[in-house]
């Protein structure tokens, strides 16, 4: 029942539902704990703001250099025992499973102090790491039709959005019951959460298929020398893929923006705001709501309009939202508002920027969905866990730098740490003034720079079809020079190379005996 490997199935409503239920990770293991770990530390274990910020950091910078490493892993995976029995992708969904452990343990005030936080937060990762970096070649390797991987995405985001309305409710409900302060709303909170995402992937990897050993090219790589090389050679060839390189300097803005949004948005809340933290989960319960309904409308709209006009909308509405945000949060600095205006405006600011929040997230994962054929095109070879490793990277990578000027932020700005006595403790203004700075120019500034970069990206599902029809005309033996000129030329601009240096007669990646360039 569990084993599918291989064999094309055909894709149901509940597999899309199934599938789906991987976006949970997304909205839910990131948000929380990514939003208030930070806080957690500063205010309930004695460690300085700088110091609690510094975990994150080193541990996502760690993890950044682990993800290409667990995707090379993962796509060299059948050729041992437990891949060929247990799937090259689905398997680190179950290794990710009891890891899940590890958030719930990082809300727990302890003696150890800061190596304790660090070595449980990399566990964290790692498992976040498994589980997404093997999810989405998932996408890929279960269907080759467009419109079926664009409907698998949009499940995954729908989830993603139910994820944040059910994390809203138990935030606003654990520290509405348990307090504003103390530990044990953080750890009930992180407990039931770890649960959902454990059930979550054991849904993911029994409603899920991939590619058999027979459908991917098997790679015999002979010791850890040649293992590190070849590791290290086709992670970077992924950047002589043109159309990657296009999407990915926009991602790279886009998450940024995103990472610096979760790094200082509780602190943001409390201090600059504010707000409780019981009401601010509540009060974002309607926007979680729009984000769960208004997927369907970013769907629609790029099937209908194609991928630059929702994705103008979608940065420049964010970068909006963001200034509107600190308007109001200026006014509560300066004494011109009070909370209560502050409680009035945020649900509402907050619903509008979910709808733009879930297209700026959805719509560049439809054109990176397609970046493994496009390599298949150049290389010959099936290199899903390498692509997406290549993208965990950069990911992680933007994501520590965030957490990185969020850590050197909190330590200019004179942030005072507690040890469970926060509510005590009277914040300089330079801190509200700070967090209000940092999300103006990493958030609102990182959004305009992705906007604009979107502009280079060009490809859409006719091209998508010609390519991949192309390059099983070719694997299945026609000849090279029998090409139609048209998509001569479609493969030329997608990939950077000339229609002859396709299909293996190029050196990209690493150089293996098994992969024979096509005739």
């Amino acid at each position: 029942m569990f084993n599918k490997l291989g064999k094309k199935r055909k894709i149901t409503f509940w597999t899309r539902l199934g599938f789906g239920m991987g976006g949970m990770l997304n909205s839910g293991a990131l948000t929380f704990t990514h939003s208030y770990m930070v806080m957690f530390l500063s205010t309930e274990c004695g460690l300085s703001g700088a110091e609690a910020a510094a975990v994150a950091a080193a541990a996502v910078y760690l993890n950044a250099f682990l993800a290409p490493v667990l995707g090379f892993i993962a796509d060299n995976f059948y050729s041992t025992a437990v891949g060929r029995k247990f799937g090259r992708r689905r398997f680190w969904l179950l290794i990710a499973i009891p890891m899940m452990i590890a958030e719930p343990l990082i809300f727990t005030v302890t003696p150890f102090g800061f190596p304790y936080y660090l070595f449980l937060y990399i566990v964290y990762n790692i498992a976040y790491t498994f589980a997404s970096s093997n999810l989405a070649p998932l996408t890929i390797e279960m269907t080759d039709d467009y419109e079926e991987r664009t409907y698998l995405t949009g499940f995954k985001h729908i989830f993603g959005n139910v994820s944040g309305f059910a994390m809203a409710a138990l935030v606003g409900f654990g520290f509405g019951l348990f307090g504003e302060t103390g530990p044990q709303p953080y750890f009930i909170i992180a407990s039931i959460n770890a649960a959902i995402m454990a059930v979550s992937l054991i849904i993911v990897y029994c409603s899920t298929w991939e590619r058999g050993p027979e459908e991917v090219a098997q790679e015999k790589i002979e010791g850890v020398g040649q293992a590190v090389k070849k590791l290290v050679i086709d992670v970077l060839s992924t950047f002589r893929n043109r159309s990657f390189r296009k999407v990915l300097a926009p991602y790279a803005f886009m998450k940024l923006a995103a990472a610096c949004w979760s790094a200082c948005l509780s602190f943001f809340i409390v201090y600059s705001l504010g707000i409780p933290k019981s009401y601010e989960a509540v009060m974002e319960m309607p926007g979680k709501i729009v984000a769960i309904v208004c997927t369907v409308v970013w769907v629609a709209w790029m099937a209908k309009k194609g991928f630059h006009q929702p994705w103008y909308v979608s940065t420049l509405g964010a970068a909006a939202c963001i200034v509107a945000y600190n308007v109001f949060a200026a006014g509560n600095i300066m004494g011109l508002s009070d909370m209560a205006l502050s409680m009035i405006a945020y649900p509402i600011i907050f619903a509008i920027w979910k709808f733009f929040y879930v297209g700026f997230q959805y719509l560049l994962d439809v054109p990176l969905n397609y970046m493994p054929d496009i390599d298949e095109l150049v290389t010959l070879r099936r290199r899903e866990g390498i692509y997406s490793a290549a993208q965990k990277f950069v990911d992680q990578i933007v994501s520590a730098f965030a957490t990185s000027a969020w850590a050197f932020t909190l330590g200019a700005c004179g942030f005072i740490q507690s040890s469970g006595n926060s509510a005590e403790i009277v914040q300089p203004t330079s801190v509200p003034v700070s967090i209000c700075a940092f999300m103006l120019i990493g958030c609102a500034g990182c959004f305009i720079v992705a906007c604009i970069l979107g502009k280079t990206i060009h490809i859409d599902k006719a091209q998508c079809d010609m390519l991949c029809a192309e390059v099983k005309r070719v694997k299945e033996g026609g000849l090279m020079a029998d090409v139609d000129p048209e998509v001569k030329q479609l493969c030329e601009d997608l990939s950077g190379f000339k229609y002859e240096e396709c299909f293996g007669h190029n050196n990209v990646g690493y150089q293996e005996d098994s992969v024979h360039a096509a005739a």
